[in-house]
């Protein structure tokens, strides 16, 4: 998609003819347009899945450029769905990004006691799980796929904040009530349909997995309150 808001009104699309390799990546086409045929503003860095600053919308689909094959047909590339496009491929990532900033700060109210620090971990409990949420790029993928996110964005921090509260809820030197707080961010809008794993590059990371964990610590304690109170299906 092209769109260059000092001279076009609104983005469009436009045809390109990209000499296809073995195994090309989305990034590798996008590459060769810039270079060969028109130049494109586009975004990236690592070519590797880690810094997330490559995701783009492939045949109306979320994901990494720098991973993704090309489909064996015509390929429509646009930028990323649900943030402002600054130019051509490139959005504005920072209201997002400040947001998962804000929550995954960890909350403590005393310094970390050398006792805390030595203590054993617990290597099914603890470390694989914040191991496998580490690998979030904060791309924005599985927000740009998200329904509960796209029908009430002011009722749910999406996918990606919620891993930041996940995060920080199996963190044992954070001292915050994760459980409440992903309640006060709209945990029980989502409605579970496990689009957010369908499209996020880091496999390591299960939403659905971790949603159901949140959920029955949170009805436990009786933190039930937001469910179905935004979205009609929520629940259902």
């Amino acid at each position: 998609m092209k769109y260059d808001p000092s001279l076009d009104g609104e983005p469009y699309l436009k045809d390109y003819e990209v000499p296809v390799t073995e195994h090309m990546t989305v990034l590798e086409a996008i590459v060769y347009i810039s270079e060969n045929l028109e130049p494109l503003a586009y975004d990236y860095s690592c070519r590797g899945r880690v810094c997330g600053r490559c995701a783009v919308m492939l045949n109306g689909v979320p994901c990494m450029a720098c991973i993704t094959g090309l489909q064996d047909k015509d390929n429509v590339i646009e930028p990323l769905k649900g943030r402002p496009v600054i130019r051509d491929l490139v959005v504005d990532k920072h209201p997002m990004h400040d947001r998962i900033a804000d929550v995954e700060l960890r909350v403590r109210s005393t310094p970390i006691t050398l006792e805390e620090f030595t203590a054993p971990v617990s290597f099914e409990g603890v470390y694989t799980k914040l191991a496998s949420m580490e690998w979030c790029c904060r791309c924005g993928c599985c927000n740009a796929i998200c329904p509960a996110l796209d029908a009430a964005p002011d009722k749910y921090i999406g996918p990606a904040g919620m891993v930041a509260i996940a995060l920080r809820h199996y963190d044992p030197y954070d001292q915050g009530d994760r459980v409440a707080e992903a309640v006060q961010e709209g945990m029980w809008n989502c409605i579970m349909c496990g689009k957010c794993d369908e499209v996020c590059p880091a496999r390591e990371i299960r939403h659905v997995d971790t949603w159901t964990e949140l959920r029955a610590i949170a009805t436990e304690r009786g933190l039930t309150e937001m469910k179905a109170s935004v979205l009609p299906f929520v629940g259902q």
